[in-house]
This record gives structure tokens, C-alpha cells and sequence, in this order.
């Protein structure tokens, strides 16, 4: 089953906290029975002693021990939380006062007793317990001499067996009790502070979610609402994706504006083009159906005429027709390049070549510099000569009699060349150069000659040197003439 995140940080911490609340219980209670040994031995330090003083029988050090196990039983009465033992100087238990069945060992260490009657260890001091084989417990001890010769020790531990048992069945029902108190607290503190972390760390998530919901109301445009301001260079995960949806909402409201712009730019392109279309087509008609009318009495001149007129509104037609199917078969972005290496200087010749009736009709010098070059550039070169033509046919009616056009090669640093265009035409308003790519646009100064232009030629080239990898400039001055500039890719030789 997964979890959500919600559960997981839950469960986190409730697992983190039962740890600390373990580790912090398991603490309290060592602490506690360090703190309870160490008073109860320093309460008893001189126990041992004072028992050996008191008594006749140990201040004598006496032999008998069948008198001192009788002694020990008394004492033992009389203080049942204590056990009594007499050992010789070799640690060796000589008599004691409990029940024989309970001995476990019959030899102690003396070395914390030494400790303790000669105050070499900070307390509390264990010693070895007779009634388990590796259990220590606190005692109480004293030498016991006979005159000046050690007889053996008075070994006396004060949490007795008897004492142990009561006080831990005393202090396990009371644990119990402190154990549920302290689990009710610890769980009511718990859900207090899940709910005041879980409160701040997910308020990010609820903005987000706010965000989304508010979004999804106004249809996901952002100008009508106001987003939460998120931090993308936080490590905060949720202000990242904060920061990425927002950065998703811009750019989707981005689309959605030039998916308008452009559906109103494909409505108004329709539009002209439907008119463009009308208008050669309604001429062939009219034509054609004066030349199929029977009654029709023109001379043979006169049919000519109209088959020339119809003739010529059916390339301008189709000039149109082939135009739109171009510019929509490079918008489609299935236009593959065939490449090659090629002589720049001979492609503008052969371009140039190709107006020299226009140029010649209209008086147009074509120039190319240098006139002689050797400049190699890898190309397509029938993409490249369908913008040398667009633009030299552009320049030629925009450029009045007498006028002259440019074709300049410079060779740059980088394995780059640029290719220049200049005309000595009317120019381009500098407010309107921004626009002069977009299709069906023309130039509020732009000359009116007798041919109709589908204003595409512009658009098609910026579209055809986007698939070369290169973008075209224009600079224009009004009056003096225009100029379009593009960088390709040159080939050393």
C-alpha cells in the first residue's frame, strides 16, 4: 500500500518521537537507579562498621560461626531489606543468613570492598551478589580483626534480595500507571505538534492548491488573477513546484496568446487571400464566358486580347495558389535541406540573370561586388535562390527607374560570410520593419505598379533562412532605400 506524504511524515514522526520518549525513558530510569543506590549505600556506608563495633562476637573476631549465623538471623529480622554475610580475608563465604539452597557462590571478589572501606571509588560501589552467579548489587562491608591480624570481612548488602522483589513489584504496578500517564501525554503533545508542523509545512501545498482551483474558475489566464510569489531558487521542494507551475501557467498563457494572435492573423490571411483569389478568378470568368457567347461579334483581335488578359489571370492565380501552398508547406515544418557546396558569386549571377527583362524594362542597374569571387558556402542552394529571388523581385518593385540593387559579399572572421541586398527604392517607414515579415502585409509607401503581389514573398523567405539557420536583417532609410542582410556559412578552401 503506498502511503501519501501526509502519512509518511506522520508516520515519521510519530516513530522519531517513540524513539527519543524510549531512549529518554530507558535514561530516566538508570539515573534513577544509580541516583537510588548511591543514597542508599551512602545512607549505609558505616553500617557494616558500626555492626562490627557493636557486636561482642564480630569486636572479639570470633570463630564461631554457628553464633554469627544466629546474629545474622536477628539482624536479618530486623531488617529484612538486608542480607549479611562474613567472608575470610580470601573472599570465601564462611557463614551468612540466608537459606543455604540460595547460595549461588561460595566466593566474592574483595576488590570492592577494599575499594570501599579504603574510599579509592567515587559510589556507588557493586559488589558480587552470593544469590547469582554475575548479578551486583550495593553493599555495606568492615574488616573484622582479631587484634591485629585479619579474621575476614563483615559483608552486608543493603537491597536485598527479599527488598528487591518487593520493591520491584511495588514499582512495576507504579510504572504501569506512569507508563500510561506518560504515553496519554506524550500522545496529546504529539498530535499538538503534528498538527502545528504539519499545519506550516503543508500551507505551501494549500496555496498551490488555491492557485490551481482559482486557475481552473477564470479558465487558466493568469491576468485575471493574482498567484502566490514563489521562491524557484529555494531548496523547499514545494516552492520548486511552485515556482515550475507557475513558470508552466506563463508559458501555457504564452501559447494560448499566440494561438489567438495566430488564429486571427490565419482568419485575416484567409480573408485577403480569398480576395485575391476572387478577383483573377472573376476576370477569367468574365472572359471566358465573353469568348463562349455565341452572339459575340469581337474581331479576332479582340479575342486575342481577352485570351491574353485570361491567360494572365490564371498565372497570377496560380503564382498565388503555388505561393500558399509554399508558405503552408514551411509552416507544416516537413521542408527537408539538401546540402552541398557550391560558388556564391556564380548562384548570384545566375539569379540576377533571371530579372534582366524586369531590370531592363525598368532601367534597373544589378550590381555584384566584388564582380569576381571565389567565396564557397554549404548550402541548399535551391532554398537560397528562392530568397535571392524574392528579394531581388521585392527590390525591383520597390525600386523606382534608374534605380540600382546591390548584391554585396563580405567575408567574415567566424567561417561566416554575410550576403547583402541594396536597393535605391522608396525605403520602409521605421515603425513598420517590424512588420514587413508578416504575411499579406505592405508598405504603407510601397509602389503601385500594374501587377497584383500576394505579399507572401517576404514571409516565404524569412520561413526558408529559419530551415538554413540563419535569420535576416533589414535596415531601410525612407526615400533613400532598403537594405536586407543575412549570415551563411562559409567553406575554406
Amino acid at each position: 500500500m503506498k502511503l501519501s506524504l501526509y502519512h509518511r511524515l506522520s508516520l515519521s514522526l510519530l516513530v522519531v518521537f517513540i524513539a527519543i520518549i524510549s531512549v529518554f525513558y530507558l535514561w530516566a530510569q538508570q539515573l534513577e537507579k544509580k541516583t537510588r543506590y548511591e543514597s542508599e549505600q551512602n545512607l549505609h556506608l558505616s553500617l557494616a562498621a558500626n555492626l562490627a563495633r557493636d557486636n561482642p562476637l564480630l569486636q572479639q573476631g570470633v570463630y564461631d560461626h554457628e553464633a554469627l549465623k544466629n546474629l545474622f538471623h536477628t539482624l536479618m529480622i530486623m531488617g529484612p531489606a538486608f542480607e549479611f554475610y562474613f567472608v575470610d580475608p580470601n573472599g570465601n563465604i564462611m557463614t551468612h543468613s540466608i537459606a543455604p539452597s540460595l547460595i549461588k557462590r561460595n566466593k566474592i571478589d574483595l576488590l570492592p570492598l577494599t575499594q570501599l572501606t579504603q574510599n579509592r571509588a567515587p559510589l556507588p560501589i557493586y559488589g558480587d551478589d552470593p544469590q547469582h552467579l554475575s548479578r551486583k548489587k550495593i553493599f555495606s562491608a568492615a574488616p573484622v580483626f582479631n587484634g591485629s591480624t585479619l579474621q575476614g570481612y563483615l559483608y552486608v548488602i543493603v537491597a536485598g534480595e527479599r527488598y528487591e522483589s518487593a520493591f520491584n513489584r511495588l514499582q512495576s504496578t507504579r510504572q504501569t500507571e506512569l507508563s500510561i500517564m506518560l504515553m496519554l501525554g506524550a500522545m496529546l503533545f504529539l498530535f499538538v505538534v503534528m498538527l502545528g508542523i504539519f499545519s506550516y509545512f503543508t500551507r505551501p501545498l494549500r496555496r498551490l492548491s488555491q492557485d490551481i482551483k482559482a486557475l481552473q474558475a477564470v479558465g487558466f489566464d493568469k491576468s485575471k488573477i493574482e498567484l502566490a510569489q514563489w521562491m524557484p531558487n529555494s531548496r523547499n521542494e514545494v516552492h520548486q513546484l511552485g515556482a515550475a507551475f507557475e513558470q508552466m501557467v506563463k508559458q501555457i498563457n504564452q501559447q494560448f496568446s499566440m494561438l489567438q494572435k495566430s488564429d486571427v492573423q490565419r482568419r485575416e490571411l484567409l480573408a485577403d487571400i480569398s480576395h485575391d483569389l476572387r478577383t483573377p478568378l472573376s476576370s477569367l470568368q468574365g472572359y471566358i464566358e465573353t469568348l463562349a457567347l455565341k452572339s459575340n461579334k469581337a474581331s479576332e483581335e479582340q479575342r486575342q486580347q481577352f485570351v491574353e488578359t485570361a491567360l494572365k489571370n490564371a498565372q497570377q492565380l496560380k503564382g498565388l495558389i503555388d505561393q500558399i501552398f509554399e508558405l503552408a508547406h514551411l509552416e507544416g515544418g516537413q521542408v527537408s535541406l539538401n546540402l552541398e557546396t557550391f560558388n556564391l558569386a556564380e548562384l548570384l549571377y545566375d539569379v540576377s540573370a533571371k530579372f534582366s527583362l524586369q531590370t531592363t524594362a525598368k532601367n534597373i542597374q544589378i550590381s555584384i561586388v566584388p564582380e569576381c569571387s571565389y567565396t564557397q558556402i554549404h548550402s541548399d542552394i535551391g532554398k537560397l535562390e528562392r530568397v535571392l529571388s524574392n528579394l531581388l523581385e521585392n527590390a525591383i518593385r520597390h525600386t523606382s527607374v534608374k534605380g540600382i540593387i546591390t548584391l554585396a559579399i563580405t567575408e567574415l572572421n567566424n567561417n561566416q560570410c554575410e550576403l547583402t541586398i541594396t536597393d535605391t527604392g522608396t525605403g520602409i517607414k521605421e515603425e513598420e520593419l517590424l512588420y514587413i515579415f508578416d504575411t499579406r502585409y505592405r508598405a504603407s509607401n510601397a509602389i503601385q505598379d500594374k501587377e497584383k503581389h500576394t505579399g507572401l514573398g517576404l514571409a516565404i523567405t524569412k520561413k526558408l533562412l529559419e530551415l538554413l539557420k540563419t535569420d535576416i536583417k533589414v535596415t531601410s532609410t525612407l526615400g533613400e532605400g532598403t537594405s536586407f542582410s543575412f549570415n551563411l556559412r562559409k567553406v575554406s578552401l
